[in-house]
């Protein structure tokens, strides 16, 4: 795992559990808060947090667009997988479109009925503590994506190329199997 530089988007979010994941796994990482910071990352992860927040300040200081067409890795967990999605319901929008998957916000309710359960993944026997807050659900995607998560017979997580999208909360289980998953991918 040398030679990478993993981003941290950290304008609002669960970014420092993401970056403490990486610290454990000995992983150069760095937050992302402005477009300079994007220097010389490989690897970029798009935390949970509040999309509508994170898209207005991302969008004032350029940002934005800086994301929407990073060419490396990215990894986006809860919100970052809405903002990765082709198109986002709830209220409907377009997302950045680097997978092609409708995404529902909120689709298990308000904050109170945020949970956590054992899902499986596709490179593993082990079960896999999912912690879903605010979650939103995956509607539909393209049948050619690769699903990597599931709870139940629900896709949680899909896979296009290097971009990974996850409905859930990888960095809060205790459990690295992801992060190092996503740290492969180039």
């Amino acid at each position: 795992m040398t030679n990478k530089l993993v981003g941290v988007l950290a304008i609002q979010g669960d970014f420092q559990a993401h970056l403490r994941v990486l610290e454990r796994l000995g992983v150069s990482a760095q937050e992302v808060r402005n477009p300079i910071d994007l220097n010389g990352v490989t690897h970029l992860i798009i935390p949970g947090g509040e999309s509508t927040t994170i898209r207005k300040v991302a969008q004032a200081n350029g940002l934005w667009s800086m994301l929407k067409g990073f060419k490396g890795p990215v990894m986006g967990t809860c919100m970052g997988s809405i903002l990765m999605a082709r198109k986002i319901l709830s209220p409907d929008s377009d997302g950045w479109g680097m997978i092609d998957m409708t995404i529902r916000r909120n689709a298990y309710g308000r904050q109170i009925s945020s949970f956590t359960a054992l899902g499986k993944l596709s490179f593993s026997d082990k079960a896999f503590e999912m912690i879903f807050i605010r979650a939103p659900k995956i509607t539909s995607f393209n049948e050619k994506l690769e699903s990597v998560a599931w709870l139940n017979d629900e896709v949680t997580g899909v896979r296009s190329g290097n971009k990974l999208a996850l409905t859930f909360h990888p960095e809060l289980s205790g459990n690295n199997a992801l992060h190092k998953y996503f740290l492969e991918l180039s």
